[in-house]
Formats: structure tokens, sequence, C-alpha cells
């Protein structure tokens, strides 16, 4: 047997929580809890944002492009430990509008993956990434989007979009 080290055990209860709400996200909205898990990820952005600026006076700056507030978001985050590199996601500019991103080596894909088999679709997905990436954009730039997930891949990641509402 082996001893599971902090930090593991740290991302394992993470996970476990997330998956938690989500389930219970689909108890009562059924396969399409979107509009529950848009709210809670918007409360864990803020409170993840807040936490790092009272806490380690590390501060997310104002932005003014999707791709601004996700750059920020992300910088914060390997900052605040929620990512080990800026590598693990890129991000393509499709048009000022729309930023695509690939997020490798996430630790949700299995989630994901796992509801993809019990027949939920692409579109009904609530992934806990790319909704925080969505809410980040809501408070740095203030600029009213949405998010879709679009290809989970469980060795690598898993691919999606923002888009401007």
């Amino acid at each position: 047997m082996t001893q599971v080290n902090r930090e593991e055990s740290g991302w394992n209860l993470a996970l476990a929580w997330l998956n938690a709400l989500e389930e219970t996200a689909r108890d009562f909205h059924g396969a399409r809890p979107r509009a529950f898990c848009e709210r809670a990820y918007d409360h864990a952005t803020e409170n993840f944002l807040k936490i790092l600026e009272n806490e380690y006076g590390v501060t997310a700056r104002k932005a003014h492009s999707i791709r601004e507030a996700i750059e920020e978001y992300i910088r914060v985050g390997v900052i605040g430990g929620l990512f080990q590199d800026a590598s693990q996601i890129e991000l393509h500019e499709v048009n000022p509008n729309r930023l695509e991103i690939i997020v490798h080596a996430c630790p949700y894909r299995k989630s994901c993956k796992a509801l993809q088999e019990e027949g939920i679709s692409y579109r009904d997905l609530t992934c806990a990434r790319l909704g925080c990436f969505r809410s980040a954009v809501q408070q740095l730039a203030n600029i009213d989007c949405t998010y879709e997930v679009s290809e989970i891949n469980t060795m690598d990641g898993c691919r999606g979009y923002i888009e401007r509402r």
C-alpha cells in the first residue's frame, strides 16, 4: 500500500467535492445542470482570487479581452498552485470573440470521460476548467461569455472554447 502525499490528497479531495457538486446538480437539474454549475464556478473563481489576494498578496489584474483575462488567470493560478506551469494550457485566438483552449493533463478529464460514457454529450458537459476560465473572463474583463467542451482525450487532456455571448 502506498501513502498518498499531501498534494495528491488535496487534489483528490477537490476532485471528490467537484464530482459531488456536479452529480448533485444533475440530480436536481437532469442532464443539463449548466446554469447551476456555472454559478458554482463563478463562486469558486471569485473565492480563489480573493484568497490569493487576501492571504498571499497576489492580485489578478483587470483585463480588456478574453485572451488577456485567461492569461492573467493562468498567471495567478501558477502562483497559487492551481496549475503547475503555464504550458499546461494552450490558447488559440480564433478572433477577439472566441478563444480555443487546450488543457493538457487536466485533473478533471476522467470525470468528464465517465460522464460521456454514460451518454452525456460534449455540449452538456460542465467542465470545471473551462467553467472557471469563463468566470475569470467575466470577473477580470467584464465580458459575458459562454464555454463548450469540444474534445476529451484521457491521455492528453481536453479541448474547448470560450466565446462572447
